[in-house]
């Protein structure tokens, strides 16, 4: 059985532009989670992304849509977001904390907000290697 890990917007922007977190992602050794919410985040950095890469926005977007991870709503997760708004300050952290506290599983996440939280585990880029 494949460990299930919460993949922050960091990692998946990484890898739509061709960072090494692209290598992880689709090694099929992990199962990768996360939140509408920050699907709908890297979406308004398509045209940022796109440009980096030097590609259009069209095919940033099938790559995102081919990212092999499962994508859960709020509904899913809502009765921890009361309790990661206490350990978070960052607004657009409160949902990806909220679905690991609620799932238990390792945040993969470069974000320095997260360090030190007690309350999960947290994984860096820099650990997979």
């Amino acid at each position: 059985m494949r460990p299930t890990i919460v993949i922050d917007a960091n990692p998946l922007i990484s890898a739509l532009m061709g960072g090494f977190s692209k290598e992880i992602i689709f090694n099929h050794h992990f199962e990768f989670i996360t939140t509408d919410f920050t699907i709908k985040e890297i979406v308004k950095y398509l045209p940022y992304i796109a440009k980096k890469a030097d590609v259009s926005e069209d095919f940033v977007k099938s790559l995102l849509d081919l990212i092999p991870v499962k994508v859960y709503e709020f509904k899913e997760y809502r009765e921890k977001i009361n309790e990661a708004k206490l350990l978070i300050k960052d607004k657009k952290d409160v949902d990806i904390l909220a679905l690991t506290l609620a799932t238990g599983c390792l945040l993969w996440s470069n974000d320095k907000h997260f360090d030190g939280i007690k309350e999960i585990k947290l994984i860096k880029t820099k650990d997979f290697v």
